[in-house]
C-alpha cells in the first residue's frame, strides 16, 4: 500500500503543531521532518505527542549540509557525526525511513580522480551510517540531486548508480526525486528501470523550463500519469515537496495525486 506524506518545508512560518493539524485534515499518512525542523533532544517528546495527536507517522530528511564526499579528513568525520546525530531522533519518533544525500565535489576540483575519491569517501561513510541505521530498523534511501552552482553531486544519473553499487554493493535503497531528475532532462523511465527493485520512495514535485522545481504537481513538465503508471502496484512512500501551504493543497486536492490520497483509493 502506498503511503502519502508531505515534507515540512524550511521556511514554513507557522508552528509545528499547526502544520501537523493541516496535514491531518488533508488525510496524509506521514510528515517528513528535516533540516531546521529536526527536533532537539528536549523537544522530541513534544514532537512525538503531536504525531500521536494528529495520527501521523514521521520520516526523516537528513540535513543536506553534511558532505559525505568531503576530502578533508576532519570535516568528513564531523559530517558523519552530524548524520548520526540526525538519525538519533529515529528511535524516539519511530521513524522507519530516512533520506540521505551522497554528497558533492566542488566544481573547481572536478577531475576523474577527484570524483573517484569522492565516491570512495561516500562509500566508507555509508557503510558506517547504514550499520548504525540497521540497529534501529531504519531504512536509508539515497536521494538523487541536481547539480547547481559550485556543487557537483555524486548521485544524479544511472551512471552514478552503477558507480555507487560498485563501491557500496547491491544492498542499497533509493528515493527518487522526480523533480531533480526532470530538471536535468533525464528520462524518468531509464532511472526507474535501473533502480526499480531497490526503490523505496519518491520525492514528488513539478519543474519547468526555467530551472524552477518544487512546484505543485500538474503545473510543470512532470509527466504525472506516466509516473503513476510506473508506480502502479509498488509498495512505496510518496513525499510531496512543495514550498507553500497553497501549493501543497493544490498537489493534494487538484492534481492526479488526489486519487491516491482519498481513503477509497489507499488500499
Amino acid at each position: 500500500m502506498k503511503k502519502i506524506g508531505v515534507a515540512l518545508y524550511n521556511n514554513f512560518q507557522g508552528s509545528q503543531e499547526s502544520f501537523f493539524n493541516f496535514l491531518h485534515k488533508l488525510n496524509v499518512d506521514y510528515v517528513e521532518i528535516g533540516k531546521e525542523w529536526i527536533p532537539k533532544r528536549d523537544n522530541i517528546g513534544q514532537t512525538r505527542d503531536l504525531l500521536d495527536i494528529y495520527d501521523l507517522k514521521a520520516s526523516l530528511h537528513i540535513s543536506p549540509q553534511y558532505n559525505l564526499a568531503e576530502f578533508d579528513e576532519k570535516k568528513w568525520k564531523r559530517n558523519i557525526l552530524g548524520v548520526l546525530g540526525d538519525l538519533g531522533i529515529s528511535y524516539d519518533l519511530q521513524v522507519e525511513n530516512a533520506v540521505l544525500h551522497c554528497g558533492w565535489v566542488n566544481r573547481d576540483d572536478i577531475t576523474p580522480t577527484a570524483m573517484d575519491e569522492g565516491f570512495e569517501r561516500f562509500a566508507e561513510a555509508y557503510h558506517l551510517i547504514n550499520d548504525y541505521a540497521k540497529d534501529f530498523c531504519l531504512n536509508i534511501g539515497l536521494e538523487n540531486q541536481c547539480t547547481d552552482g559550485y556543487k557537483y553531486y555524486l548521485f544524479q544519473d544511472t551512471d552514478n548508480v552503477n558507480k555507487l553499487e560498485e563501491l557500496v554493493g547491491k544492498d542499497i535503497s533509493y528515493i527518487l526525486d522526480v523533480g531533480h531528475l526532470g530538471r536535468l532532462g533525464l528520462p524518468l523511465n531509464q532511472m526507474m528501470e535501473r533502480i526499480e527493485d531497490k526503490l523505496i520512495g519518491i520525492h514528488l514535485h513539478d519543474y519547468d523550463d526555467f530551472g524552477r522545481d518544487h512546484l505543485p504537481v500538474g503545473m510543470g513538465n512532470l509527466k504525472v500519469n506516466e509516473l503513476f503508471t510506473m508506480l502502479k502496484g509498488k509498495d512505496l512512500f510518496i513525499t510531496i515537496e512543495n514550498r507553500s501551504v497553497n501549493h501543497i493543497k493544490y498537489t493534494l486536492l487538484h492534481s492526479p495525486l488526489t486519487v491516491l490520497c482519498h481513503p477509497a483509493y489507499k488500499a
